[in-house]
């Protein structure tokens, strides 16, 4: 955690780009790998963008980097998802958040769905959890 500090540092955690098609995400994938290669903002074929990370770090991991920062338990969290990238982060949380949005998977382990992104599904489980009244 950088708090307090200059967020610039040397270095590349993580490579995003955009997909012309999906052979892009499969020449990616052969060439790097050693890395874990992605894709995000749509599913499968019809994806829009690609990202290149290190092979063992995932937002599960993130949070716990968070959490030991802030000196904070796992049973403390909730954690929103919609894709089939965020299972690990709600499997990984006190309770996991699909979006109404999301795909099949996701909704399917998660503990709790909520309304789409669209049709405000923050604010709902928000609600649905009493954070907010």
């Amino acid at each position: 955690m950088l708090y307090g500090k200059p967020l610039y540092r040397k270095g590349v955690n993580k490579i995003s780009f955009i997909l012309a098609s999906y052979d892009d995400y499969l020449a990616a994938q052969e060439k790097f790998s050693s890395l874990k290669v992605g894709t995000w903002g749509g599913s499968g074929e019809k994806a829009l963008f690609g990202d290149i990370t290190l092979k063992d770090i995932d937002k599960a991991v993130a949070i716990d980097e968070l959490l030991s920062f802030l000196a904070k338990n796992v049973e403390d969290t909730l954690a929103f998802g919609d894709a089939k990238v965020d299972i690990q982060m709600l499997e990984h949380c006190q309770i996991g958040v699909a979006m109404g949005n999301g795909g099949k998977e996701i909704k399917e382990m998660a503990n709790y769905i909520t309304a789409s992104v669209e049709d405000d599904g923050l604010y709902e489980a928000f609600e649905h959890f009493q954070i907010i009244n």
